[in-house]
C-alpha cells in the first residue's frame, strides 16, 4: 500500500509547474522538504545540493542526481486572429498533441487555460491521409479574437511558458500512478524521502543529493554542477522511459511493476562496471527487485557527471514511466518503493571503487 505521505510528495512535485529554465516552483518544494535535513545550497543556474554528512570523515562521498524539470512550451507567436503559435522546450511526441489542455502562465502569475489545436479532418483535401502533425502546425486557442486580446485582457506576452493540464490519480487496485512530469519529478521525490531516511539514521558515508536544472535541453545543469562537485561515486535517478507496452521490443527491459530501473549502457552513458556490480550484488543480497537495461537511444545528467573532476564512476537507475515526454505518464510505486530501498542499501554499504 502507498504511504500517504509518499503519495503526497510525489502529487506535490509532478502537479508542480517547472519547464526548463523556470524550475523555481519545483526548487521550492524540494528546499521545503529538506529544510533541516543537511547542508543546502543553491547555485546561480538554480542546481539545488543538500548534503548529509557521514559519521566517518574517511566516508566515501555519494552523489545522487536527478533533474527538476519538465517538458513544456513556450508562445512563440501571438497571431492576428488570437490564435498562439509556440515552440517545444524539451522533446515531445507530436502525435500526442493536438486537442490536449494546456495552461499559460501569464504576466500576472495566472495560469490561462487553452487547447491545442490543428486543422480539422473535415477541411483536410477528400481521401487526403492524416499526417503526423509537426509542431509548426499546432497552435493553441485560448478563446480570444485579437492579438490585442490575447495581450491585454489575458495577460500573456512572447515567451510566457506554457504546461500540460493533467490530473493526478492513484489507483488502489493497481498500484499505478498517473500524472504529467515524473521524468523526472519522481527521481525528486526518491531523493528527496533518501535524504529523510539518512536524517533519521545517519551512516558512515557522506551523502549528496543534487537536483539539476535544464536537463531536458541538454544537460545544462548537470554541466554546471560538474564544474565543482567532489564524489566518489554517482547514481542519476531517472524517470526510465518503459518498453513494455503493446508493438514494444519483443524483450522489454523497463516494465511497469517489475522493479527498479538499473542502466548498463545508453549511447552517452556506459555504466561503471564495478558499480554495476555492486549494485546488482546488494540488490540480489537485500531482495530488492531490478531490472538490467540496454538502451539504444535517450541520455542523461549522468553523460556530464562522470565525466566532472577526475571522473566519478557512475550508474543510471530509476523507476520505469510509461507515455514519457508526453501529457500523462504511468508509473508503480512498487517500482518507485524499490528504487528507493535500493539507493538506500547502496549508499549504506557503499566500498571504495
Amino acid at each position: 500500500m502507498m504511504k500517504q505521505s509518499s503519495k503526497d510528495l510525489i502529487g506535490q512535485l509532478a502537479r508542480a509547474v517547472g519547464p526548463s529554465g523556470f524550475e523555481k516552483p519545483v526548487g521550492d518544494i524540494i528546499r521545503k522538504h529538506l529544510d533541516g535535513i543537511g547542508t543546502l545550497e543553491t547555485d546561480r543556474i538554480g542546481n539545488i545540493v543538500c548534503e548529509i554528512a557521514g559519521i566517518d570523515p574517511k566516508g566515501q562521498r555519494v552523489l545522487f542526481a536527478a533533474h527538476q524539470d519538465e517538458i513544456g512550451f513556450m508562445v512563440s507567436e501571438i497571431l492576428d486572429n488570437g490564435f498562439i503559435k509556440f515552440v517545444a522546450i524539451g522533446g515531445w511526441n507530436t502525435v500526442t498533441l493536438p486537442a490536449s489542455p494546456v495552461e499559460i502562465l501569464n504576466a500576472d502569475g495566472d495560469m490561462i487555460p487553452g487547447i491545442i489545436g490543428q486543422l480539422s479532418p473535415h477541411f483536410l483535401k477528400k481521401g487526403a491521409a492524416p499526417q503526423i502533425p509537426e509542431l509548426d502546425d499546432l497552435f493553441i486557442d485560448i478563446g480570444a479574437s485579437t492579438a490585442q486580446e490575447v495581450q491585454q485582457s489575458f495577460g500573456i506576452r512572447l515567451g510566457a511558458i506554457i504546461v500540460p493540464v493533467t490530473r493526478f490519480h492513484f489507483c488502489e487496485k493497481s498500484g499505478c500512478i498517473m500524472s504529467k512530469a515524473f521524468d523526472d519529478r519522481i527521481g525528486v521525490a526518491a531523493l528527496i524521502e533518501l535524504g529523510t531516511l539518512f536524517a533519521k539514521d545517519p551512516i558512515s558515508n557522506t551523502v549528496v543529493l543534487a537536483f539539476t536544472v535544464q536537463e531536458e535541453v541538454g544537460t545544462r545543469g548537470a554541466k554546471v554542477l560538474a564544474n565543482r562537485i567532489e564524489a566518489d561515486v554517482a547514481l542519476v535517478v531517472e524517470g526510465a522511459p518503459a518498453d513494455d507496452v503493446p508493438d514494444g521490443p519483443a524483450h522489454p527491459q523497463t516494465c511497469v511493476g517489475n522493479g527498479a530501473h538499473v542502466r548498463i549502457f545508453d549511447p552517452t552513458h556506459i555504466g561503471h562496471p564495478d558499480l554495476l556490480r555492486f549494485v546488482r550484488s546488494t540488490a540480489a543480497s537485500r531482495g530488492i527487485r531490478i531490472q538490467e537495461a540496454v538502451r539504444k537511444g535517450g541520455g542523461t545528467d549522468a553523460m556530464v557527471l562522470a565525466l566532472a573532476d577526475r571522473g566519478i564512476p557512475s550508474v543510471v537507475t530509476g523507476v520505469p514511466v510509461r507515455y514519457a515526454h508526453s501529457h500523462n505518464c504511468l508509473v508503480s510505486f512498487f517500482d518507485y518503493r524499490e528504487l528507493v530501498l535500493l539507493l538506500h542499501a547502496v549508499c549504506q554499504d557503499m566500498p571504495a571503487l
